[in-house]
């Protein structure tokens, strides 16, 4: 089916004679109690409202229309609409999207924000439109950190470990230069590999950590805050352009609505979800975070070169140093 039929077949199934009413579908990752879950219903709300229920989102949680990977395809074919899905999933279609991935890349949450909401970022981003995807929004993400069977307090103790990551290159060689084994395995099947020994470890936000109940197949939380990868909200590009001026420019308000709303939620989710995990590890390891910084910073240069991204790279070190 070519992308224009597909995208055909997508809107006339969804047009109620009754009231034209035009519904399209959204797939989410995580479960419906996660901030961005909300953020999604925010979103599909906003919308409505905007449109005067002209347009309407469906929705789902939880992968119910498939993993990150292959929502990632199915938008750039237009049978989905909408997905959210963190910057590394889109390196397999555009390469450039790993530097997010980098290491240590933002100082903390301001300098990372600072970038995300300038026109360098809009920039950045743009060529995806070439390769059927508009980026709508960033959504915050925060800072990721290892979960573990052991206490991770130095990049010494990844060393022979195998820690699950995205499908990004970038964090399989961020792995590999703190000495373990970076391995990809789809988000819904880590819980499992955790419980059976097929990865040691993993790494991700508070309240993704909280919400998959990581703590219950892991006994140590590390917080070396060693990334900040946003997540991503997107649309498919063919079927934004078959939308009407008036429902496009309600689709980018609400998705600048909800960016600074996620932005909001996910603060006060972040740390919520820290305190309740607290007492659900064996420890919480606060690392002199140093000697990971250290471990990376040859792959910061080496990675920019390889994915063409070497002066955004520079960029955001040097516009660190004020943070």
């Amino acid at each position: 089916m070519t992308r224009i039929v597909a995208v055909a077949a997508l809107l006339a199934a969804t047009v109620s004679t009754a009231s034209a009413e035009r519904v399209l579908k959204l797939n989410g990752v995580q479960p419906p109690n996660h901030p961005v879950s909300m953020t999604h219903e925010f979103f599909a709300d906003r919308v409505a409202q905007l449109t005067n229920g002209s347009l309407k989102i469906d929705v789902n949680h939880a992968r119910a229309l498939g993993d990150a990977v292959e929502s990632v395809e199915s938008l750039r074919d237009g049978t989905l609409a909408f997905v959210t899905v963190s910057a590394s999933n889109l390196s397999q279609i555009d390469k450039r999207m790993d530097m997010f991935s980098l290491p240590f890349l933002f100082k903390n949450a301001d300098h990372y924000w600072d970038y995300l909401t300038s026109a360098k970022a809009d920039e950045f981003v743009a060529p995806l439109r070439d390769r059927g995807i508009r980026v709508l929004a960033f959504i915050d993400s925060g800072a990721r950190n290892f979960f573990a069977d052991n206490p991770i307090r130095t990049p010494d103790d990844l060393k022979g470990k195998k820690i699950r990551v995205m499908a990004s290159p970038v964090q399989v060689k961020m792995i590999e230069a703190m000495g373990g084994t970076g391995v990809p395995i789809a988000w819904g099947d880590l819980y499992n590999a955790l419980q059976t020994g097929v990865v040691d470890g993993a790494e991700n936000n508070h309240p993704s950590v909280f919400a998959m109940k990581f703590y219950e197949v892991s006994d140590y939380y590390t917080l070396d805050e060693h990334a900040r990868i946003p997540d991503i909200l997107l649309v498919s590009e063919d079927v934004f352009d078959s939308l009407s001026e008036e429902e496009q420019a309600a689709v980018e308000k609400a998705a600048d609505e909800a960016e600074a709303y996620m932005r909001g939620a996910w603060a006060a989710s972040s740390q919520m979800s820290l305190e309740q995990l607290r007492p659900l590890f064996t420890e919480i390891v606060e690392p002199d975070k140093q000697p990971f910084i250290d471990a990376v910073t040859p792959l910061l240069k080496e990675q920019g070169e390889a994915l063409g991204v070497s002066d955004e790279v520079q960029y955001l070190l040097e516009s660190g140093s004020k943070y």
